[in-house]
């Protein structure tokens, strides 16, 4: 277990500090030359938490990080670029930075806040976990993610008691046994995996409650998602596994409580909801919905706001 606690007003001091926690980074303040930076770090494993606050407005460009990272103000806002996304942070939104991806940041005057980070092959050791089955790709969370859900303020409430353990090590904290420290990390890189929305989080909701999908299920469920811009049917995916279609489709009904077309679609809806998001000013709803072939505006409308619960001109919108 480490910890490490120090104040500076220096900013190069600063930057060596906060980057021996993390990686090499850029470090401007925005409005001083110097800054107010209070930093307290605890580390167990492959988890760490640290308490940051920079105490006055900085710019902050790191290289990419080999690990997650989940940064969430007390108070203030900033502003986050990441994964192509401009995330503004706050007490209500809080930003995931997946490994290997360039981000920067740009931090308020008082604007203490909270920073969880967990090492990739522990987020992969769990999600296999999980599902039953090795994650096929790198998993990449959606980089805004509402700290006002349930299933967030219960990450965060055991977030926030693992912190407090932590700090309180050698003074008989429930992490000193090794066996019900592991226990406490894989709960909470499991619940993270549940509370924030990354690229598996489709196959984890459908598999919650199941026993894990079988071999020709995770086979078909790739083949969709890997040719889902494709006009695929259901027979061209049994075809390609060497299984009828009642077969296939029965299999799904049976261990996802879904349909092959309906995972499809929902592949479709999650590229189109990222399309539009990512789009420029004067973008067409209608041609990016064609574009990942959806005909039929009046259902794609629906079943788009059914899966995010706002239409999709809104999300362009945003």
């Amino acid at each position: 277990m480490d910890s490490v606690e120090f104040h500076t007003t220096d900013v190069e001091r600063a930057r060596v500090e906060v980057g021996r926690l993390f990686c090499p980074h850029r470090l401007t303040p925005r409005a001083e030359r110097s800054v107010k930076l209070r930093l307290a770090a605890h580390r167990l494993g492959e988890l760490g938490v640290v308490d940051l606050d920079y105490g006055s407005p900085v710019r902050v460009q790191p290289e990419p990080l080999p690990f997650y990272l989940v940064q969430m103000p007390y108070r203030g806002t900033g502003l986050v670029r990441h994964a192509g996304r401009d995330v503004v942070v706050s007490a209500d939104t809080a930003v995931v930075i997946s490994p290997q991806e360039p981000f920067e940041k740009e931090w308020s005057a008082g604007t203490p806040h909270r920073i969880f980070h967990v090492q990739r092959t522990s987020v992969e050791r769990e999600l296999r976990r999980l599902l039953g089955h090795p994650p096929e790709e790198t998993v990449r969370f959606e980089p805004g993610a509402s700290t006002t859900t349930p299933q967030a303020r219960a990450w965060r409430r055991g977030l926030d008691f693992f912190a407090e353990e932590l700090a309180g090590a050698g003074e008989s904290s429930l992490l000193d046994h090794p066996a019900v420290a592991q226990r406490f990390e894989e709960a909470l890189v499991g619940q993270l995996l549940i509370a924030h929305r990354h690229n598996y989080s489709d196959e984890l909701a459908a598999t919650a409650g199941r026993r894990p999908p079988s071999r020709l299920v995770r086979r078909a469920c790739a083949l969709i998602r890997d040719h889902h811009d494709e006009p695929l049917t259901v027979g061209d995916v049994a075809e390609a596994l060497g299984v009828g279609v009642r077969t296939l489709q029965e299999c799904f009904r049976r261990e996802l409580g879904s349909t092959p077309t309906a995972y499809l679609r929902a592949c479709r809806l999650d590229v189109v909801h990222d399309a539009l998001r990512a789009a420029e000013s004067g973008t067409s709803v209608t041609a990016i919905a064609l574009e990942h072939g959806f005909v039929h505006m009046g259902r794609f409308a629906s079943d788009y706001r059914a899966r995010f619960g706002e239409s999709p001109s809104a999300t362009l919108r945003g």
